[in-house]
């Protein structure tokens, strides 16, 4: 269901939200919504991060889904065959732009949100720390930075092989 917005866009916020639909480039939606040519980028921005105009770009995707019977599984088994094309091709441009969409579908270039918060241990951590020897606090570094390696590892072998 969809969750009622909390004020009402402008009609000006409205152009961007149907001009970002239709192009996906946010500083052009906002020149094409009449904001000024030299503020485009930073309105554009702004409009991006208000929670009001982003139910409405989701709200608007949603219908445009509807309304074409599109799902997102349609459009990336469709992507998956035209890099399967490019693949056959020998065309490894195509294919690296397939897989670049698929991984914008699937939200891979999204920056990850993590919440953080600090108990009563973390200055029991803090203080733990700042007695720790450098050599200490790099050995942790390093059984750190081989868990990052390994598990990239993994993630890798979990990919089939082009």
């Amino acid at each position: 269901m969809a969750k009622l917005q909390a004020f009402p866009l402008t009609p000006r916020q409205q152009r961007f939200v149907d001009e970002f639909i239709v192009g996906g480039n946010a500083t052009e939606a906002a020149r094409r919504a009449g904001y000024s040519e030299r503020t485009a980028r930073q309105i554009a921005a702004e409009n991006l991060s208000k929670p009001d105009i982003q139910a409405a770009i989701e709200s608007a995707r949603r219908r445009e889904a509807n309304y074409w019977q599109i799902q997102r599984r349609d459009v990336i088994e469709a992507l998956l065959g035209a890099i399967e094309m490019a693949k056959a091709q020998v065309n490894p441009g195509a294919m690296i732009r397939g897989l670049t969409e698929i991984a914008k579908m699937l939200g891979y270039y999204e920056p990850q949100k993590m919440k953080v918060e600090l108990t009563d241990n973390a200055a029991q951590l803090k203080a733990k720390f700042e007695v720790m020897s450098d050599e200490e606090l790099l050995t942790i570094i390093a059984r750190a930075e081989q868990g990052v390696e390994a598990a990239h590892n993994r993630v890798l072998l979990a990919c089939p092989a082009a």
